[in-house]
């Protein structure tokens, strides 16, 4: 949370004088826990989504799927996104397993930006590495759409 209190510091800094509309400022902030497994998350919950009424779809990657996790002997872990299923805009990620609070900044990155999963579904991903889980998420959430559109 050290970062995250930096971060709020240096908004509450640049809204004492005046110049906080020069910038986009992130709705939502990530959080790590330096847990082993490591825990990270960025945007809204599925329970939050619930209890605001706001449709979502779940899109997950096992890390067992990804070959840098077998190369790495750390099959056990979990990145879920949250998106809206008409815009397919990122609502919510979140991640337990190694690496967590590295990886989820490419996923803020792309929901800081208002991208959807689209966006993972077409990069380009160097492999073998950990970042593929959110191109497996992608395609698992778009699927359960298509399934549940038959």
């Amino acid at each position: 949370l050290a970062s995250t209190s930096m971060s709020q510091a240096r908004i509450a800094v640049l809204h004492a004088f005046g110049q906080l509309e020069s910038e986009k400022m992130p709705k939502d902030l990530p959080l790590g826990i330096w847990t082993i497994p490591a825990v990270s998350m960025v945007g809204k919950t599925e329970e939050e989504l619930t209890d605001a009424c706001i449709p979502y779809e779940i899109g997950i990657a096992h890390f067992k799927e990804i070959s840098r996790a077998h190369i790495m002997g750390e099959e056990e872990g979990i990145l879920k996104l949250l998106f809206d299923p008409e815009t397919l805009k990122i609502l919510g990620i979140h991640i337990i397993g190694p690496h967590a609070s590295e990886l989820i900044h490419l996923g803020h990155s792309v929901m800081f930006y208002e991208g959807t999963i689209q966006y993972f579904m077409n990069t380009v991903f160097n492999s073998p590495t950990l970042d593929e889980a959110y191109r497996i998420a992608a395609f698992n959430g778009m699927n359960r759409l298509d399934h549940e559109s038959l």
